[in-house]
């Protein structure tokens, strides 16, 4: 990928200038820079965190770091943000996140980025130029190019890093990594994985006219580097999620958290071929359901997988091992072995069991071979910060990868055809499906 010499710093001040008809690829938003500040550990004090988007769950987030310093807060509805305004009181407030950034530079230490996907990319690339850690929301971007950016960008400014899917640091993925890699049920050659999402309005026409933002919220702010569109309130505070010009549909909600546990422990990497059938959608608005297939050729000992994911209107085939009296959960995982069948019924993996029942009875477990995270996946990234550990669980080398893996899924979904995929040079076979791996940004 070419970089263009049109740097981020120069979006940067661009945008400040308001010149918003110029548009640009992720290359070239992030640009070629000459000086960059690296991350460093912080050993001997509290930690000093500033968070963008802290209002719904980044006031969540940002609250789980209450312990150390949170020294700025930025959001583009003050309302919104009301709670975390209020719970941190001495911390400064901002709309822009490059003013907080910039006016902040040498006050924060680490930043938490809760907002809107297609924001993910341009906040987190500039505080990690800075030299910030990163805890930033699932997926960490909106783009499968955004996402190999990001993680390249973490490993050069040697920031420490970690994708909000908890359930990477839960107990339950880890015994599936085990029993998987013990061979308790042989080897796994499809995957099912299905969601109960999307719980907000998509496969909806976009609305007719516009209508006045909320007085409280800087709608240019919110839409960022997405095209101009008039405000409406069929767009946020949530529903954003439908809508691909700002979501990635119900793939970007609980996909990085319900894929995670296959990923990891079947050694995934990049699939060769990815398909979708859709019912409905539209070139704005996420279908009202989905069936993906990844297929993955052959990994180190493991033979070839097919993992199926199955949202909204699209439902997976019940297992032929499953009890006839035992429900199937709204959303959950199955592991197709040689031997025998591994059942999720969340989109966390914190309960894996073998099915039926009776194998779960009989099951004699595997050692454990995996280290626990105690501390949870928050104080994770804390720890990692403070030099107590090497990386958080789920840093941008395992978060990157599978995040392009998820959203492969939608590029298929967008672009309406089956395409191979090549992920040494980014590129599918079909000129339809390459339109999607990447995306212009305007200036704002």
């Amino acid at each position: 990928m070419q970089h263009s010499s049109f740097t981020r710093r120069n979006f940067l001040k661009s945008a400040a200038c308001g010149t918003a008809a110029t548009v640009l690829a992720a290359p070239q938003l992030m640009g070629e820079t000459k000086s960059f500040r690296t991350g460093k550990r912080i050993t001997d004090r509290k930690l000093n965190i500033a968070s963008v988007g802290c209002g719904g769950q980044g006031g969540n987030d940002i609250g789980n770091f209450a312990g150390e310093n949170i020294v700025a807060l930025c959001d583009v509805d003050f309302a919104r943000a009301a709670g975390s305004f209020k719970r941190f009181p001495e911390a400064k407030r901002f709309r822009d996140y490059r003013e907080m950034l910039t006016e902040m530079a040498d006050q924060i230490d680490a930043v938490q980025i809760s907002t809107p996907d297609h924001t993910h990319f341009p906040v987190a690339m500039m505080a990690m130029e800075m030299g910030k850690h990163i805890y930033l929301q699932k997926p960490i971007a909106h783009t499968v190019t955004e996402a190999r950016l990001l993680a390249e960008a973490a490993r050069k400014y040697k920031v420490v890093t970690q994708m909000g899917n908890q359930g990477h640091s839960n107990e339950g993925t880890r015994l599936v990594k085990e029993w998987i890699e013990a061979g308790v049920i042989g080897e796994v050659k499809e995957v099912h994985l299905w969601t109960n999402r999307p719980v907000w309005p998509q496969n909806v026409p976009v609305p007719e006219k516009g209508m006045n933002p909320p007085p409280t919220l800087d709608w240019n702010r919110w839409l960022g580097v997405a095209p101009f569109r008039a405000y409406n309130s069929a767009y946020m505070p949530f529903n954003w999620r439908g809508w691909w010009e700002w979501g990635c549909g119900a793939i970007g909600d609980m996909g990085c958290h319900t894929m995670d546990a296959s990923f990891w422990a079947l050694n995934l990497g990049a699939p060769s071929r990815v398909s979708a059938e859709v019912d409905g959608g539209s070139a704005l608005s996420c279908p009202a359901g989905s069936i993906i297939t990844y297929e993955f050729p052959a990994r180190k000992g493991m033979p070839p997988v097919t993992m199926k994911w199955f949202d909204g209107s699209k439902k997976p085939p019940r297992p032929p091992t499953l009890e006839a009296d035992r429900p199937m959960s709204g959303s959950g995982q199955l592991y197709f072995g040689s031997k025998g069948v591994i059942m999720d019924t969340n989109d966390y993996c914190d309960s894996p069991r073998l099915i039926p029942e009776s194998a779960m009875k009989d099951f004699t477990r595997p050692p454990k071979t995996l280290e626990r995270i105690k501390e949870g996946h928050y104080q994770n990234w804390v720890r990692a910060i403070k030099g107590e550990i090497e990386a958080a669980s789920s840093n941008f080398d395992h978060a990157g990868p599978l995040t392009e893996m998820a959203l492969l899924g939608n590029v298929a979904i967008r672009s309406g055809v089956p395409f191979k995929w090549d992920p040494k040079a980014l590129r599918c076979d079909r000129p339809e499906a390459q339109a999607f791996i990447d995306k212009t940004y305007r200036m704002f």
